[in-house]
C-alpha cells in the first residue's frame, strides 16, 4: 500500500484497490504548505474513490475542491455529509473527535479498515486516541506532528501499539519560526516512525 503527503495534514491512501483522500486539499497558509495547482488539478482528473475532511480549517479542506469532487463524482464528502463508507472491500468511518486545544469547531478522525487498519486523528484531541483505540488496535497511526511535542500526548501515541506512525501537518522546512522541525527530526529516530518531507512525497508500506 502507498500513502502519499497531497496537503498540508492530509494524504492520498492506496490500499485493496481504493484510493482515499483525506483532509486532502488545503490552500497555503501563513507556516503550512498548500496543495500545488498540478496536483490538486490530478486529483480532480483522477477521481480518489473516497474523500474525507476532518474538520473546515482552511489548512485542512479546500471547498472549492470539495464541491468540484462531489459534483463530478455524485459521492458524499465522509465526515460532515456521512460517517461511514464501503468501497469494495475498504470501509471508511468517521469518529466525531474533539478537536485540540479549545476550538469549538466540529471535528472527525477517521478509521479505514482494509488489509490495514489506519487512524487517521486530524487534529483531534491526543485524548482521544484512547476511545478509538476501543475500535482495535492501528497498524498505521496518521498523527499531526503536534503530538510528538508535548511528553503525555507523544507516550499515548507510542502506547497506541500500532505498527507505523506517520507525522503529518508540519510547517514549510523553510518557514518555521517556532523550529518545530528540530523535533519531528528528533523524534523520527525509531523505525516505525516516519515523516513526509514535502508535498507529494509517497511512503509504500509493506
Amino acid at each position: 500500500m502507498k500513502i502519499k503527503r497531497t496537503a498540508n495534514a492530509g494524504v492520498l491512501i492506496e490500499m485493496d484497490g481504493i484510493s482515499i483522500l483525506l483532509d486532502g486539499v488545503s490552500e497555503q497558509t501563513e507556516h503550512y504548505l498548500g496543495t500545488p495547482d498540478d496536483l490538486k488539478k490530478e486529483l480532480l482528473e483522477k477521481l480518489p474513490d473516497a474523500v474525507g475532511f476532518t474538520h473546515l480549517h482552511s489548512d485542512h479542506f479546500l471547498e472549492s475542491y470539495a464541491n468540484a469532487y462531489r459534483n463530478k463524482s455524485l459521492r458524499p464528502i465522509v465526515g460532515s455529509e456521512c460517517s461511514h463508507l464501503q468501497v469494495g472491500n475498504v470501509s471508511l468511518r468517521a469518529i466525531p473527535t474533539r478537536h485540540i486545544g479549545k476550538s469549538e469547531s466540529e471535528h472527525f478522525s477517521f478509521i479505514i479498515e482494509g488489509e490495514r487498519r489506519i487512524f487517521f486523528m486530524g487534529d483531534a484531541s491526543p485524548s482521544e486516541l484512547k476511545r478509538l483505540l476501543t475500535f482495535g488496535t492501528p497498524d498505521i497511526l496518521i498523527v499531526p506532528f503536534a503530538y510528538c511535542n508535548t511528553e503525555s500526548a507523544w507516550r499515548s501515541t507510542l502506547r497506541s501499539g500500532a505498527r507505523e506512525i506517520l507525522l503529518v501537518h508540519m510547517p514549510d522546512k523553510e518557514n518555521d519560526p517556532y523550529m518545530l522541525w528540530n523535533s519531528v527530526e528528533s523524534t523520527t529516530k525509531w523505525e516505525n516512525i516516519r515523516y513526509f518531507a514535502k508535498i507529494s512525497e509517497v511512503v509504500t508500506l509493506y
